[in-house]
């Protein structure tokens, strides 16, 4: 492909979007001062008044009694292994996992399939099934997910896929508990970049909404709690029908904490006011990952880049001089990497109703060419030129919103690729702050330029950003959040 100077022009002939500012941002944001902009550690508090900054300067409106910040609070539980035990009927049942306060618990079992309820699809795991006081049993992932032809959109993922949504589901069954069995012919790759957990043995949780526990066994000790349990699966995606039944005897949990680190983080939101109160939102995450073995992370695209382009769109759009029909809502999400508790927390508090919110544009890791890692090899279609290559996600559920997006781009020249839609060996779906607003059912996509080597590793520094794609991709959004606008 034959890149050509890019240019400007039209719509953004009064606003352009400047590369050297968001350079500027960017670099600002990677510093060892900010280090990695983890949530509950000083440069995350560091990353987002500079946001708020940046929001002030542009002229939005502040979100929250003056301040750009919505707070929220985090509770960061430290598992203790040598306190914590799973037992049935006399076994002990290796298992990882960990919940922000003490558990004891001793209750009966019953085993629901996938743990889904989707009537959208016509599949229900609980149906006929007494879960009120039992530790629910199920299935990671979902039915027939290497099947083309499976309802649950083919090869691609759903939102009940996640397992946020299958706790949720199981807790509104009465459930005091789950147990997740893996998948034994799970698609999923194994994960690119530094897969330790971002905090000690425990990932940092908020949750008001989430009440149970939920541990994933071991694969070695699955047969001792459900002997048949590779039948099951079996059984369930060959008929796409529910196996759901009790198990006998009762299982003990016992959980605790060494430690629990608890503090706030933010949301960094700014106001263009439009003519109503319907919304357009145009949102990034800044966390990244703290030090790890005296290295540090920067996270230049991972999510810096897409948190620049956000502050840039927010400059662009406040020096309109005509006042959009919707309001504009620029946000940077904090603990993204933490399970993406941010954006959860937005969409449990919503500053503008979910139901006349029209969309939602979500910019993360778009400054880079995408390339094969470890975690893609084999398994998805990478173009060999990837320089203005951009992946959308969540036009499988919201077509409007792609078809709109597709529009814009007629001025912009981007390859726009759809694959991680319809791939279920990546878990792209619910890896990114979009995903709450789709299980919400609010129209979303997710602008991605794809994984690429260094992703989640020291390496993902500026040098490496391909700054005419950042461009391109801003200005996309910038198209299309106009044309929703409007």
């Amino acid at each position: 492909m034959k890149l050509i100077p890019f240019l400007l022009t039209g719509l953004l002939a009064a606003q352009e979007l400047s590369v050297e500012r968001m350079k500027s941002d960017l670099n600002a944001l990677v510093t060892r001062e900010m280090n990695g902009r983890v949530a509950l550690e000083p440069g995350s508090k560091l990353a987002a008044d500079f946001i708020a900054e940046g929001f002030r300067k542009a002229g939005l409106q502040p979100c929250c009694n003056g301040s750009y910040l919505q707070e929220f609070p985090l509770v960061a539980p430290l598992g203790d292994p040598s306190a914590s035990r799973l037992i049935y009927q006399g076994k002990s049942l290796s298992f990882t996992g960990t919940f922000k306060t003490a558990v004891d618990l001793r209750a009966p079992l019953v085993f629901a399939g996938y743990g889904i309820t989707a009537p959208e699809y016509k599949y229900d795991d609980y149906l006929g099934l007494d879960a009120k006081g039992k530790i629910v049993v199920i299935f990671d992932r979902e039915p027939q997910e290497a099947d083309a032809k499976s309802v649950f959109l083919g090869k691609g993922l759903t939102k009940h896929v996640a397992p946020r949504v299958k706790r949720l589901n199981a807790q509104a069954h009465g459930a005091v508990a789950v147990l997740v069995i893996p998948s034994p012919r799970s698609t999923t790759a194994p994960p690119a970049g530094a897969s330790a957990p971002l905090r000690g043995g425990a990932a940092t949780m908020f949750d008001e909404a989430i009440r149970i526990p939920m541990l994933t066994l071991s694969k070695t000790d699955v047969a001792k709690l459900l002997p048949d349990y590779e039948s099951l699966q079996d059984g369930i995606d060959r008929t796409l029908r529910p196996a759901s039944r009790s198990v006998p005897g009762e299982a003990e949990i016992r959980l605790r904490n060494r430690g629990v680190q608890q503090g706030v983080t933010w949301n960094v939101i700014g106001i263009l006011p439009g003519e109503s109160q319907e919304a357009v939102l145009l949102t990034s995450h800044y966390d990244h990952l703290p030090e790890r073995d005296g290295h540090f992370y920067p996270g230049a695209n991972d999510n810096g880049s897409g948190t620049v382009a956000v502050m840039e769109l927010a400059r662009a759009f406040a020096a309109g001089k005509k006042r959009p029909r919707r309001t504009l809502v620029f946000i940077s999400f904090g603990a993204e990497e933490e399970g993406l508790l941010g954006a959860f927390h937005y969409v449990e508090h919503p500053l503008f109703p979910l139901a006349g919110t029209k969309a939602v544009i979500n910019l993360d890791m778009i400054g880079r060419d995408e390339a094969h890692t470890s975690q893609t090899e084999g398994r998805l279609n990478v173009p060999a030129d990837t320089r203005l290559h951009l992946n959308l996600l969540g036009g499988a559920y919201f077509p409007a919103l792609l078809k709109q997006v597709r529009r814009a781009n007629a001025k912009v020249g981007l390859d726009l690729d759809e694959k991680f839609d319809h791939d279920s060996t990546q878990n792209a779906i619910y890896r990114c702050d979009h995903f709450p607003f789709l299980v919400a059912g609010v129209p979303d996509l997710w602008f991605f330029g794809g994984w690429h080597p260094g992703y989640h590793e020291p390496s993902d520094t500026v040098e490496k950003i391909n700054w005419e794609k950042m461009q391109r991709v801003t200005r996309l959004a910038y198209l299309t959040a106009q044309r929703i606008a409007n």
